[in-house]
């Protein structure tokens, strides 16, 4: 006789499948990621603190308000999808460290910088990078510290 009543293995199984989809959906997915962090080739720009400004608001980081800080990868999407997978390092729950080095430019808001007209200055270096992984996809840049 089929046993009758809850079925906590079931309940559980949904609950994590939909806190999944749940993230995936809410701007924290991979899709994201790459608009946020990605440009490879870098973009054309006049000089590097012309980039963030262009590249800040080309992604849509300087409205409601000024996105303090957002670091760019000069990368393909392969690469940076390979770091949840065979190289990178397993750090945590879903936290990868890539074994590579990779060109990085990072943006950080100029005081007194005003919405849709941030202004940023510039940081760029061949660094590390830390990323939170979903599914073998990457969906979260830590923070890329450079000088």
């Amino acid at each position: 006789m089929a046993q009758r009543g809850p079925h906590p293995l079931l309940f559980l199984t949904l609950v994590l499948l939909a806190a999944g989809w749940a993230q995936l959906s809410e701007g924290s997915g991979y899709f994201d990621f790459v608009d946020r962090h990605q440009d490879k080739p870098k973009t054309f720009a006049f000089d590097d603190r012309h980039y963030c400004d262009i590249m800040m608001k080309r992604r849509g980081l300087t409205h409601p308000s000024c996105e303090p800080t957002n670091s760019f990868i000069h990368s393909t999407a392969s690469q940076l999808q390979d770091i949840c997978s065979h190289t990178g390092t397993h750090v945590s729950a879903t936290l990868y460290d890539s074994k590579a080095s990779f060109n990085v430019t990072t943006c950080r808001v100029l005081y007194g910088s005003v919405p849709l007209d941030g202004k940023y200055r510039v940081a760029i270096g061949n660094t590390e990078i830390h990323v939170a992984c979903l599914w073998w996809l990457p969906v979260r840049l830590e923070p890329t510290y450079l000088p």
